[in-house]
């Protein structure tokens, strides 16, 4: 049964991941962890999440239908306000976004099994501090003489030695002022003439003066206004580049800022879009694919990753177990219940996070380092299996983000002896406890932010069906080795300042 479950597992984190046509190999770089229980989602926790553009008010803002007012109860309904219900919907959407957001901020540990890496800051906290300790390092280069002359011999053509426009610039300005001022009027006639019918009738006429006009203005633009001339000297200018590393951490700086919203209570966060939209909504299909008992009899042959999915890891990963609750530290127990003739299906979908705010490309840059006492690589190695360092760096520490989740829907599991297996289990439990297969969920409590949920499991067809969303995995990407420099290379400690000695 162990290989059964495996199986699941190696397909979903194939169809995550993909594989490379060319090679059929998977892609490198990835890493997938799959939880020992899968966690429940129940769309009460997460619907009609609070956005900054607007889009939750349409289902906040309470809605009535129309009613005869003959017909209208008297109640004391009349005396609700609705501005506090608009107001309890809002805050609801608000906790929605939060409860996802909480699910997105974790920093995982690097291997296939899921686990928090313990006692770490959250991802946000981590890239607040790479970005706010990132220093560029300045070129010491300087451009070629060569270079430097057709930037001065450019410049030239646009203002003289005391900076003032050349004559040549000059004429530049006024004959492209001239063409703007006949391409105006040439506009304004054409709106006039389109709000009268006379006036419109003789346009494909009267038009063509006003277009002949622009047309001579522009062309002694560019005889007399050596409009060729300066605009090659103005674009030699502007193609002045800024060194990589530097104009990126400005710009990520920027990005972290502007992204950053205000909850009560909590404090500024920084805002992130989980798609598609509707991950949360079981009875919405889109994104969602067939995973069939086809699927689970096919043989599949491929290269993996070096970052692959395990074997022998995840607990009670080979079949059925009990448990008192579903969640996380809840001790298991395996039912030995025998699958003859297993058939499996379910819908899974690969819902993405995006992170405007935490731009990644200057992670790839060599010329920068982290303010302060900052090896090399102490953000990330670039390789699998990095552990939390000891050595005080944790808040910078940020080796894999998780880039998306692995969902699963609508279960359905049968064998030969479904019915009496289940009903026998049932009769020595009284119905109670969490019962899993492998990662999947199948019947049980758990909590979630205080309230309790429940998965239920349906037995009256032919097969086990457990309805409902549940989060099974993460897809994680390795970040590269940063930073490239030791901090130590362009920082000096302070000298110790002269002591003098007292009589």
């Amino acid at each position: 049964m162990a290989k059964d479950v495996f199986k699941i597992l190696k397909d979903l984190e194939l169809k995550s991941v993909g594989l490379d046509p060319q090679t059929n190999k998977m892609q490198e770089g990835y890493f997938i962890a799959f939880r020992n229980v899968g966690l429940p989602i129940h769309k009460e926790d997460f619907s009609n999440p609070w956005s900054p553009l607007g889009v939750n008010l349409a289902k906040d803002i309470p809605q009535k239908d129309p009613v005869d007012p003959k017909d209208a109860p008297k109640t004391a309904s009349g005396s609700i306000d609705e501005n506090k219900v608009f107001a309890a919907n809002i805050a609801h959407s608000q906790q929605s976004y939060l409860n996802a957001f909480l699910l997105t901020d974790d920093k995982l540990r690097m291997n296939n099994e899921y686990s928090v890496m313990p006692g770490s800051s959250k991802v946000s906290d981590s890239w607040y501090a790479i970005i706010t300790g990132a220093n560029g390092i300045p070129t010491t280069s300087e451009i070629s003489d060569a270079l430097k002359a057709a930037y001065d011999k450019a410049k030239a053509k646009l203002m003289d030695k005391d900076d003032n426009p050349t004559p040549h610039y000059e004429k530049y300005m006024k004959y492209k002022d001239e063409w703007q001022d006949k391409v105006r009027k040439w506009h304004k006639a054409y709106a006039d003439a389109f709000t009268n019918p006379m006036k419109l009738q003789s346009w494909p006429i009267d038009g063509t003066l006003y277009h002949d006009d622009a047309d001579e203005a522009f062309d002694r633009w560019t005889s007399l206004g050596f409009k060729i001339e300066i605009e090659n000297a103005i674009a030699t200018l502007a193609a002045q580049g800024t060194d990589p590393a530097i104009a990126l951490i400005a710009r990520s700086k920027k990005r972290f800022v502007n992204s950053l919203i205000e909850f009560q209570n909590i404090g500024q966060i920084p805002y992130t879009v989980i798609l598609p939209s509707s991950w949360y909504d079981p009875d919405n299909d889109d994104g969602w694919n067939q995973y069939s008992s086809q699927d689970f009899h096919t043989e599949s042959h491929y290269k993996e990753s070096s970052t692959s999915y395990k074997a022998g890891v995840g607990g009670f990963l080979g079949g059925f177990w009990g448990s008192g609750s579903l969640n996380k530290g809840s001790s298991q127990k395996s039912l030995n219940i025998q699958t003859e003739n297993l058939e499996v299906s379910f819908k899974y979908s690969v819902a993405d996070i995006k992170r405007a705010w935490l731009d990644t490309s200057i992670l790839n840059l060599e010329n920068w380092f982290l303010m302060g006492d900052y090896k090399k690589h102490c953000i990330s190695t670039g390789k699998m299996a990095q552990e939390l360092p000891k050595n005080g760096i944790e808040p910078v520490f940020l080796p894999s983000l998780v880039t998306s989740w692995i969902l699963i829907k609508d279960l359905d599991i049968k064998w030969t002896t479904f019915k009496s297996d289940w009903e026998a289990h049932e009769n020595s439990t009284g119905g109670r406890g969490g019962v899993g297969w492998g990662p999947f969920a199948i019947r049980g409590s758990y909590d979630h932010h205080g309230k309790e949920r429940n998965v239920t499991a349906d037995t009256d067809g032919e097969s086990l069906k457990v309805a409902g969303i549940q989060l099974l995995g993460y897809v994680s990407a390795i970040n590269p080795g940063c930073p490239a420099k030791d901090s130590s290379e362009f920082l000096k400690k302070p000298e110790a300042s002269a002591v003098t000695p007292t009589s």
